[in-house]
């Protein structure tokens, strides 16, 4: 149960931070995708190849999110 009467302040810092450290995550393991790559044939290769397209995607999609994140912070201190 909660004893606050208002509501939780929105950090835009700790968003950014959080996002950023998904993005380098995301990152480590489409270099490591690839690196394992080499080692593969076929179908396993094909598989790597999708997940690393999907992993570039997210990895787009999260650096729009804190551009979007970074533009809600300058906002509310203007």
């Amino acid at each position: 149960m909660s004893n606050s009467k208002y509501p939780k302040q929105d950090d835009k810092t700790s968003n950014v931070n959080r996002i950023r450290e998904i993005v380098q995550n995301t990152e480590r393991n489409l270099m490591e995708a690839e690196i394992g790559k080499e080692f593969t044939d076929g179908i396993q290769r094909e598989i790597i190849n999708e997940q690393n397209e999907r992993r570039k995607q997210s990895i787009e999609e999260l650096k729009e999110e804190i551009k979007e994140e970074i533009g809600k912070g300058k906002k509310g201190k203007a």
